[in-house]
């Protein structure tokens, strides 16, 4: 939406309902929840064979029953420990401590994270909120590697009213595939253009955010590459903010021939790069241990001012401290933590291998070095193409094509979108991820079996049809 028709609409918004400016923006951009609130009437399953197969929410549903039964088995609500106001809303002692413990473990940090390090919120989305009220006032920017998550915009935006800086990638001179994106020199070039693009802009930036393991593309930074990242934020006095909820979501991929193991910021000797203060790490309960719904994120900083700032805003976004034991169980039982992970990057290896199967039986490319996450970036960019014109596949880029070719794939890839979940098959399109090149869609895995196979056919009929009529 241009800035003269936000303008315009919030205006009438403040008019007709007494809002504020910014409350105002925020319903004009509008929200996603009404649409996916109509879409969870009409779930499928077996005794609803007709229902519809969402794939396009990052979600992994393959333990959840483990985990249920975890909590039911393991946690009962105390008077003592879960009904009062304890200790605050920084996180439970108990919860601080094992998260400490399981960065220090599991992440492999390289100097050891504190249960002072760590404040607890609800989910990973308000850490990032919280972290773009610390330190960003209006319109400054937060600098984003394209194609990036898109819970990233209103992280930024929506109380911060921080701007979005993408980097993008194609129009730096050498790239040549998605690769690129965790290449260390194309990363230091791409964040360079973002940063000289926003001093044209007017636009102060104060961060870099990225997020590793991926998302959309699934795939986890290599060491050297997020040393380069480093080393940029340091050199330009930039926050560096890694959001790494996928971390133990991590699968063998016998076709991403370029993947890397899991690689965490804190796990890195970054003296000689950046100053530790300017280093965060956001994680959470919702995508490694099947649980979106406990709302259970975590900020991990060596910033004492930064932690202080977060904890004054913490008082309107507490977790309950039943949830939170909850997890605190889970973190501090070592048998189940590691059969659990174990257990769950196999299921997750073995879906995948599913839709990788099926998307190549019928010859849709996908992005093949991905080895983390719940999802896979497939190329659908041949079923935007208009029928009658030559134009070729790899010329679907904002940075390439006419204005008019542009609106023009863009209500394609719209109409395929609507076109999937008239056939009872939800995806996710590339252009809600920032996208460089229209067509990419993204879609996951970490769902039942028997609906992973009915949603991916559906999805292939929804192609031959689209395909045929176009």
């Amino acid at each position: 939406m241009d800035t003269t028709t936000l303008k315009s609409e919030s205006k009438e918004m403040i008019r007709k309902y007494g809002l504020s400016q910014r409350s105002a923006q925020n319903a004009v951009r509008g929200h996603p929840w009404d649409k996916v609130a109509a879409m969870q009437t009409n779930v499928w399953t077996p005794e609803n064979p007709d229902g519809l197969v969402f794939l396009g929410v990052a979600e992994n549903s393959l333990l959840q029953h483990e985990i249920g039964a975890y909590i039911k088995k393991s946690v009962a609500a105390s008077t003592n420990g879960h009904l009062g106001y304890g200790v605050g809303p920084r996180g439970s002692p108990c919860l601080r401590k094992a998260l400490a413990s399981f960065f220090n473990s599991e992440f492999r940090s390289h100097d050891p994270v504190r249960d002072t390090d760590v404040v607890v919120l609800p989910g990973v989305i308000s850490v990032l909120d919280a972290l773009c009220w610390s330190i960003c006032d209006e319109d400054e920017g937060i600098i984003v590697p394209m194609p990036y998550y898109t819970g990233f915009k209103p992280a930024v935006q929506e109380r911060s009213r921080g701007v979005l800086i993408p980097a993008a990638f194609q129009s730096v001179e050498g790239y040549q595939n998605l690769d690129d994106v965790f290449n260390p020199t194309m990363n230091k070039k791409a964040l360079e253009s973002a940063l000289q693009r926003a001093a044209s802009d007017g636009v102060k930036p104060r961060a870099v955010l990225i997020s590793n393991p991926h998302n959309p593309l699934g795939r986890c930074y290599p060491a050297e590459t997020l040393r380069e990242i480093a080393r940029f934020c340091g050199t330009n006095n930039l926050h560096l903010i890694s959001d790494e909820i996928f971390a133990k979501s991590v699968y063998e991929n016998p076709r991403a021939s370029r993947a890397m193991p899991f690689t965490s910021v804190v796990s890195l000797d970054l003296g000689d790069c950046i100053a530790r203060h300017l280093v965060h790490v956001a994680y959470g309960i919702g995508k490694d241990f099947c649980a979106s719904g406990l709302r259970i994120g975590v900020l991990v900083s060596r910033n004492d001012g930064l932690l202080t700032v977060v904890t004054t805003i913490s008082v309107f976004e507490w977790v309950p401290y039943l949830t939170q034991n909850a997890w605190a169980e889970m973190l501090e039982d070592d048998q189940f933590l590691s059969a659990f992970i174990a257990k769950n990057t196999h299921l997750l290896g073995e879906h995948c291998a599913i839709a990788r199967k099926l998307l190549e039986d019928h010859n849709i490319p996908y992005y093949h070095n991905a080895n983390a996450g719940t999802f896979l970036w497939i190329d659908l960019r041949r079923y935007l193409k208009v029928s009658g014109k030559q134009e070729a596949v790899s010329n679907l880029s904002d940075s390439r094509s006419p204005l008019s070719d542009l609106e023009s794939y863009r209500q394609r890839e719209m109409e395929l979108f609507k076109r999937c979940l008239e056939r009872g098959v939800g995806i996710s399109t590339g252009s809600s991820f920032c996208t460089e090149e229209l067509g990419w869609f993204r879609i996951c895995f970490a769902v039942e079996k028997s609906a992973l196979y009915v949603g991916l056919q559906r999805l292939l009929g929804c192609l031959e049809g689209f395909e045929t009529n176009n």
